[in-house]
């Protein structure tokens, strides 16, 4: 009896510890940059109204709209809610104003607007805002980060992301030239330019203005302030022109992925496959592109925006589909990842691919809803270092990449930091 008694009190502990456990939920560490902190949470768009591959940066004076979207796969109702942070140039908490003094209606909203799929495979909620709207609208310049959370709980993170308001008080005129430096003369794009402030008393330009430099919107990569020193500095004018100082290797073109039909094949794909229920496209093997010839090719610069050409709406007739890449290659030390603008410019461990001995390959299944991908793979030690894309696309001096050069402006005495000119450069303009 004892030793039965004590085999139930066993089993109650046993039980009760799962439950606890069970019941006890990690709050996710807030990341102040791109980041998805849910599974289940796909797809997402930020862009402006009128084009879904264009940045988030509105002006402050524009009556331009940016447009938010996700798909939630658990296709059920949530009560998803947005708040909005203003923050420095280096994207710490704008802590010193309050956000009554950059935003005229509510800083934190909930999405009125969900939908759910129909006639779809894989089921999914869609969620949308627009803004600025009838509850928020903006009233000071700088970066921004949007952050989504579920049940009116600010820790119980979804998603963060970052965009931009400018107000144009500054101008910036960039140029590109081929780097001096041997190792770099034939694959990196090196960057000059200057900041160009007529009107404006700068009192201390090194404290005062601050600049960042992003290739095709990433900001793992980007050159900023702390990573740049002014050459010359006049009454009206700041010079960066220091030889060697902002290089981003070239690369090459991203390779494209249509998606955008899972009836009919697409130039990538060499098999499609419903079974029990559910897509797979398995695509052409990739192969190293280190040595390659560089060929031009129109691309999206890392960008993805969802389309279908099999149904009239790609918001909730759009499908999921399991995607299966191969990339050909010997095994390397390091890891290899699926990269671009859909793992948020990340080195992600959903993104990390296997190596097939028996095949010599790479291989990654991943989901991705009908539309049109730039990808890249690049190589990591992990997760949290430095991307590398050379050993896998090459690099060229000749590449066509977008840069985007931005300017935020303190006045002595200000509480924050304006953002006061933005300038897009193309190192391959038509």
């Amino acid at each position: 009896f004892m030793k039965f008694y004590s085999f139930l009190i066993l089993g109650f502990l046993i039980i009760s510890n799962v439950g606890a456990q069970d019941d006890e939920y990690v709050y996710p560490e807030l990341r102040n940059y791109d980041f998805t902190y849910q599974d289940n949470i796909k797809s997402i768009q930020f862009h402006l109204a009128d084009s879904k591959t264009e940045y988030p940066i509105i002006s402050l004076q524009s009556p331009s709209h940016l447009v938010f979207s996700f798909d939630d796969l658990d296709a059920d109702n949530k009560d998803y809610s947005y708040k909005v942070i203003h923050c420095n140039a280096d994207w710490t908490p704008s802590e010193d104003i309050d956000p009554m003094e950059y935003i005229d209606g509510y800083q934190e909203n909930r999405f009125y607007e969900q939908q759910n799929s129909f006639s779809t495979v894989t089921e999914y909620t869609h969620y949308e805002i627009t803004f600025p709207n009838e509850d928020l609208k903006f009233t000071k310049s700088g970066n921004y980060l949007l952050k989504i959370y579920l049940d009116e709980d600010e820790d119980a993170l979804i998603i963060t992301r970052r965009f931009m308001v400018f107000d144009t008080k500054m101008k910036v005129v960039p140029n590109m030239r081929r780097s001096a430096a041997p190792p770099n003369a034939a694959t990196h794009q090196e960057l000059h330019f200057s900041v160009q402030h007529a009107g404006i008393q700068v009192g201390n330009p090194r404290e005062e203005v601050k600049v960042a430099v992003l290739q095709n919107g990433r900001w793992d990569n980007a050159f900023t302030s702390e990573d740049l020193e002014a050459t010359f500095i006049d009454d009206e004018k700041i010079v960066f022109d220091k030889q060697g100082q902002l290089a981003f290797p070239g690369y090459k073109e991203f390779r494209p992925l249509d998606l955008r039909s899972f009836i009919f094949r697409t130039q990538q794909v060499q098999n499609m496959e419903r079974i029990e229920n559910q897509f797979h496209l398995k695509l052409f093997n990739d192969f190293s592109r280190e040595h390659s010839a560089y060929l031009f090719t129109h691309d999206l610069n890392g960008k993805f925006y969802i389309q279908t050409h099999d149904n009239n709406d790609w918001k909730l007739q759009g499908e999921y589909g399991h995607v299966y890449f191969s990339l050909e290659m010997p095994k390397r030390s390091d890891k290899v990842y699926l990269f671009g603008n859909f793992s948020d410019w990340q080195v992600r461990k959903e993104f990390e691919m296997t190596y097939n001995e028996k095949r010599k390959t790479y291989e990654y299944k991943g989901l991705f809803k009908n539309g049109f991908y730039d990808y890249q793979y690049v190589v990591a030690e992990d997760q949290y270092t430095q991307p590398n894309g050379i050993p896998t696309e090459g690099s060229t001096f000749e590449a066509e990449n977008d840069y985007l050069f931005l300017v935020y402006y303190r006045a002595f005495g200000s509480l924050y930091d304006e953002l006061v000119a933005i300038q897009k450069f193309n190192s391959r303009p038509e």
